[in-house]
């Protein structure tokens, strides 16, 4: 395999992959719109690239979705469908694109969510714009592989944390978001952070880099298989947030917003082909809270 293309090189997974892909081509936004067809296009046919790692997404916070619904669904859909379309085109024979667990049903009557329960119906309304378009990109990952019968495929990861560059904090993910507001009560020498809902909700959560060494085994082993990535554990907001603010060594309070969304209430899926294809110890949640606090404190 000689030539590598990662797109969303910037984000938290995309920096963590670099390490294991050190001859991987990782354009910036400025060197490649992806949301431009005929950019896309060139870049495509002048390089000739034998792998494809799709992490490039228009990705925020629980608000930021609600607040920018249009923008999460064009942004996403165009990058997707451009980045598939043109791959495939100029003779990319395996693509392995990143989703996420929010696309699947809001309600399912059976838990953990299995990959064959994706289309048993809507995601949760307040994610529905993301969540449809990544779920649009399995449906399109899929029709290329089954028409063409080449090794495109997908994973579906739980909620990320880690390491984000400049430009994404404003729009963190929860546990990122945890961090900082904890640093914050700490800097303004505050006693209580304040969260979003109740605290209620269940998540499953992975520390970013654990992710990146997975995709790197993905495809090591030559993989040509679709599935669920996350660890077992499966722990409340308030449970999260009292473990972070252990982590932290800080005594604070929790406090919470109730005029604000909780989101959906659970979305914890089966790993179990995950475990069939590759053997993985996850880094324990609070170590990897751990380094992210001390890289932002």
């Amino acid at each position: 395999m000689n030539k590598i293309l990662i797109t969303g090189g910037s984000g938290m997974v995309g920096n963590c992959l670099k390490k294991y892909f050190p001859n991987a081509y990782i354009p910036t936004s400025k060197e490649l719109d992806l949301t431009n067809s005929e950019q896309v296009k060139n870049y495509f046919y002048n390089n000739k690239f034998d792998y494809v790692i799709h992490l490039a997404a228009h990705v925020g916070s629980l608000h930021d979705n609600i607040k920018n619904r249009t923008l999460y669904f064009d942004e996403n859909i165009l990058m997707n469908t451009l980045v598939t379309k043109y791959a495939y085109k100029s003779g990319v024979k395996n693509f392995l694109g990143i989703l996420s667990t929010c696309i699947y049903p809001n309600n399912i009557n059976n838990y953990p969510i299995k990959e064959t329960q994706l289309h048993n119906g809507p995601p949760h309304p307040d994610l529905l714009s993301y969540a449809y378009a990544k779920r649009s990109h399995a449906v399109q990952l899929l029709a290329y592989k089954e028409t063409y019968n080449i090794n495109y495929n997908y994973l579906i990861p739980c909620n990320l944390f880690g390491i984000v560059s400049e430009k994404h904090k404003n729009r963190s993910h929860f546990v990122n978001d945890l961090i900082f507001k904890i640093i914050n009560s700490k800097n303004n020498n505050l006693d209580y952070i304040t969260l979003f809902g109740d605290g209620t909700p269940l998540r499953q959560f992975m520390y970013a880099e654990d992710f990146a060494k997975i995709i790197y085994e993905y495809i090591n082993k030559k993989l040509n298989i679709s599935f669920n990535v996350a660890p077992d554990n499966n722990m409340s907001i308030e449970q999260l947030a009292k473990v972070a603010i252990k982590t932290c060594n800080q005594d604070m309070l929790i406090k919470y917003d109730n005029s604000k969304p909780n989101g959906q209430y659970r979305k914890d899926v089966d790993t179990s082909l995950f475990k069939k294809h590759i053997d993985f110890s996850f880094t324990p949640l609070s170590e990897g809270i751990k380094a992210v606090y001390n890289e932002y404190k």
